[in-house]
């Protein structure tokens, strides 16, 4: 086994806020429980909230200072419990990231009246008096973009009246600019559409899914990482561990509480978690095999590989974000090609499983996107 080297905790620069932050911040959308969404789980199994209390005081003390919430989280919950902690801390050294545009339970959620009113929700939920970072949650802006112009330029007023700081917007799970180009595939329409609303929304941060088993790009594509550095947006990944994926042998048998939005996901299943985890066998015998290696591994892999970028770590208990904060794995070069190649055979492996179509290289979707 190699010896790893922990680093620090390094910071990372939100050019967009004028400050910078630790690389690792606090992805609070697992301690907010259950939720449902257009009649489809999109939460998580329930945790009371001591738990998430004890977690949210134990990321502060570990030096987080960047908390990512959203108004579709528990509806509501999730940003009621990370209210409880904004009350204990200073407020100029914490910042809060929430989203919306997902709620779809009271009409759409991207006419005006009503993004005003979830944004007076939010800040009531989280006892402040603005956000550093607030985010569409969602590109749907209904039929033919009919609530796209309003919508953005609601966001901009509340830019203007100085109730958020920084307008955020998700990016494609797999993105290349050059995929525009491919007129038939679903990764060049993904890409149109992201470009049309990029340039629309002009957003200061942007969030993407960035993990080992994301997919790899050819040399010369303009990845999500190259675009954001082009217009010094500024970044932040989600999923990281995806969702305890890469860290936890999770057998074969029943493995989420009521409410998970996992166990409806093919990567979740009882076959893809074996896949996942044999695939995973030389990055065990490589760099260990506790959660606790595997998490550092896997987190300084995204950080690694996105040297501007602030990782969001999902957690569900104190012990959980202990052991995700405590050190940044310092990876080589060749560590990177490994787990790289790793990734890959994991991903074709699932696609053959699962029967993943293509066209064009480009995989087709195959379910609505998780609110993360």
């Amino acid at each position: 086994m190699r010896h790893l080297t922990p680093t620090r905790l390094p910071q990372r620069a939100l050019t967009r806020l004028g400050r910078s932050v630790p690389a690792l911040a606090a992805g609070c959308w697992p301690i907010a429980g259950p939720c449902r969404n257009g009649g489809v789980d999109v939460g998580w199994a329930p945790i009371d909230d001591d738990t998430a209390s004890r977690a949210l005081r134990t990321a502060w003390q570990a030096g987080v200072r960047l908390f990512d919430t959203a108004d579709v989280y528990g509806h509501g919950n999730g940003e009621c419990r990370l209210g409880v902690l904004v009350a204990e801390v200073p407020r100029d050294q914490i910042l809060i990231s929430s989203k919306t545009g997902y709620d779809a339970r009271d009409g759409h959620p991207y006419k005006p009246h009503r993004m005003r009113r979830q944004l007076r929700g939010s800040l009531t939920r989280l006892g402040t008096d603005h956000l550093d970072i607030y985010a569409f949650h969602s590109g749907d802006f209904g039929k033919e973009d009919e609530y796209l112009d309003a919508a953005v330029d609601q966001m901009r007023q509340f830019q203007r009246d100085g109730v958020i700081r920084a307008i955020g917007m998700r990016a494609p799970h797999e993105f290349a600019v050059e995929w525009t180009t491919e007129p038939g595939s679903a990764g060049g329409r993904s890409a149109r559409r992201f470009l049309h609303l990029f340039d629309r929304i002009r957003p200061d941060v942007i969030a993407v899914r960035h993990n080992l088993l994301s997919p790899t790009y050819q040399p010369g594509e303009t990845t999500i990482f190259d675009l954001a550095r082009q217009h010094q947006v500024d970044v932040l990944i989600k999923q990281v561990l995806a969702q305890g994926l890469l860290v936890h042998h999770h057998g074969i048998g029943p493995l989420f509480g009521p409410g998970d939005h996992r166990q409806r996901h093919h990567w979740f299943s009882p076959l893809g978690r074996r896949i996942i985890w044999d695939e995973s066998e030389q990055i065990r015998t490589r760099f260990g095999n506790t959660p606790a290696d595997l998490a550092r591994v896997a987190i300084g892999y995204a950080l690694a590989t996105s040297h501007d970028a602030v990782a969001l770590i999902g957690f569900r208990n104190a012990d959980q974000i202990t052991t995700n904060t405590s050190v940044v794995t310092s990876l080589t070069s060749e560590d990177i090609a490994v787990l790289e190649a790793v990734g890959r055979q994991i991903r074709s492996r699932l696609d053959k499983a699962f029967g993943i179509a293509h066209t064009s290289g480009r995989k087709e979707p195959t379910t609505r996107e998780e609110p993360s």
